[in-house]
């Protein structure tokens, strides 16, 4: 007997800076099933097995909003009792969508959601769907006995470094990955760079990511301006946007990566540089439990202070950065690796 499996997501485009991650997802789910639907709100650039089918509702040619709820309900109609299992990413709202017809043809309904929100279309999504997953106990803010925690899904193969080399005569080399938000903190990097260099600590500055809100527009001009005050231009490079594919190889120029968001949910861009074998540093403290317990509080600096990061920076680069990788990949695979993740899930469906 054949074994198939229902997807519904945001967005298949391997370009995708912030969902491109989601078609190594598709690529692990199909290896485990004779045949894989996905249905998706819109579609781009992918390459996936034979084994999988995508059906787009219409987002990347404009379709208006009420043609692609209609296209939605058909879909779901037509699919829902054509498969064994229906498994949905990030939005509740289509869980909430799900759950009629799952409910009629007995299909078990997952959804996965990784935000520290609690909104009413979560509430309820949680109340139909049979299980709620997520990468760890800390991202979500609700607490339920149908919530799992399953790992975060890093495809570890995309982003690892077989002959890792530490700096010799050239400079550090430092990377922070995210939306260009006020969240992300990126000015306490940027002091903290100026720091290094009246320290005569010489490194080089990758800054992968965009401005997407207009409030993140605005802050973008802030943080460049801020450069040039400090006169750090000729170190801190920002990148914009990176398609998803390419961003590994970013992550492979780096030796250490910084992410200077406050205490919240799991940082995947932290993870990746993990799975990459760089060492990291981070003021997002739920990150701790992630990092060997006897040298964790060199990994974690107070939120918004740029001395302290500084600080951490310099004792890290004059540091095994190998062995520190190493330890780093280490945990990613046992607790976060893409495999691992999947047949977790894939356990509750």
């Amino acid at each position: 007997m054949s074994s198939r499996l229902l997807v519904i997501c945001q967005k298949v485009d391997e370009n995708d800076d912030l969902l491109g991650f989601f078609v190594s997802w598709i690529r692990e789910f199909a290896s485990h099933y004779d045949r894989v639907t996905v249905i998706t709100m819109a579609k781009g650039e992918y390459t996936l097995p034979v084994n999988v089918r995508v059906v787009s509702l219409g987002k990347e040619e404009h379709l208006p909003k009420w043609r692609q709820a209609f296209r939605f309900i058909h879909v779901l109609w037509r699919e829902v009792r054509a498969h064994d299992a229906v498994f949905t990413h990030m939005s509740p709202i289509f869980a909430i969508a799900a759950w009629p017809y799952t409910f009629i043809w007995h299909k078990k309904l997952v959804l996965w959601y990784l935000h520290r929100s609690r909104t009413l279309k979560l509430r309820f999504a949680l109340a139909l769907v049979d299980t709620l997953v997520t990468a760890d106990s800390e991202s979500l803010t609700i607490r339920s006995p149908k919530i799992v925690a399953v790992g975060h899904g890093i495809d570890i193969a995309r982003f690892a470094v077989p002959d890792r080399m530490p700096p010799a005569e050239r400079p550090s080399h430092i990377l922070s990955v995210g939306r260009l938000s006020p969240i992300k903190g990126f000015e306490t990097l940027i002091h903290a760079v100026e720091r290094l260099r009246k320290n005569g600590v010489i490194c080089e500055v990758r800054i992968v990511g965009k401005a997407v809100m207009p409030n993140d527009q605005k802050y973008e001009e802030q943080l460049r301006a801020l450069v040039a005050r400090l006169g750090v231009g000729d170190v801190m490079h920002f990148f914009g946007f990176v398609p998803y594919r390419d961003v590994p190889s970013h992550y492979r120029w780096a030796d250490v990566v910084v992410g200077c968001t406050p205490p919240g949910g799991i940082d995947k861009a932290i993870l990746e540089g993990m799975a990459a074998a760089c060492a990291v540093v981070t003021s997002n403290a739920v990150m701790r439990k992630y990092f060997v317990p006897a040298y964790a509080d060199e990994y974690i600096f107070r939120y918004g202070d740029p001395m302290e990061l500084a600080d951490k920076l310099e004792r890290i680069f004059a540091a095994d950065l190998r062995s520190i990788g190493t330890d780093m990949q280490r945990v990613v695979a046992r607790d976060h690796n893409l495999p691992i993740t999947i047949r977790k899930i894939i356990s509750l469906l």
